[in-house]
């Protein structure tokens, strides 16, 4: 019982003389935001706190009062929402926080299948040239799913593919070329329904 008496005086000691010495700066400083063991930025998903030492005012990040709800919360109708005198310290609280805030993406654009029959055509012409996915995108506003889906595959692609593939046969050992073979049996069967 002594001995812990005498670590919580020191420990006590110890507080008190770094709050000392730090009386010149403003007293409790405040953090703006948890400072992070990683890159606040690309990690913060994975936060991992790395607090300086001392002592520091650190609110929970809900609202001031339980009884003020946000702006953001409100709906149109309400009051409050276009009121100036309702909770004015949320717009400084904002302006404040502002560069802590996570950037948010740009949302994505709706999908658009409500293609006719001649701009599928065109699309497919369009695969068989050799045009780029993202050209195809660009003029028809659809996905890659959907240009996978609406069109069929560049013969001449196919062919250099194959020409690939058979190269790369040539180097498979006995083992892999068994378990390829059981695997076309395989599929040949379940298109068979046997």
């Amino acid at each position: 019982m002594f001995s812990t008496k005498l670590s919580l005086r020191s420990v006590l000691r110890n507080t008190l003389g770094s709050i000392r010495q730090s009386s010149t700066q403003k007293f409790p400083r405040k953090l703006p935001n948890t400072p992070n063991r990683y890159n606040a930025k690309s990690s913060a998903f994975n936060l991992k706190p790395n607090m300086p030492d001392g002592l520091f005012y650190q609110p929970s990040p809900s609202p001031l009062d339980p009884e003020i709800t946000p702006k953001a919360f409100l709906p149109q109708s309400d009051p409050r929402k276009v009121s100036d005198s309702y909770y004015p310290e949320e717009e400084q609280l904002i302006k404040k926080n502002v560069q802590y805030m996570p950037i948010i993406y740009k949302a994505r654009t709706a999908k658009k299948y409500g293609l006719t029959k001649e701009q599928v055509g065109e699309l497919q012409s369009m695969r068989e040239r050799g045009a780029t996915r993202k050209q195809m995108k660009e003029k028809f506003q659809v996905s890659d799913f959907f240009i996978s889906i609406a069109t069929e595959r560049n013969p001449d692609t196919i062919a250099k593919e194959k020409k690939v593939l058979k190269k790369q046969v040539k180097r498979w050992s006995a083992k892999t070329r068994d378990a390829r073979k059981l695997k076309e049996k395989k599929k040949l069967m379940w298109e068979r329904d046997l």
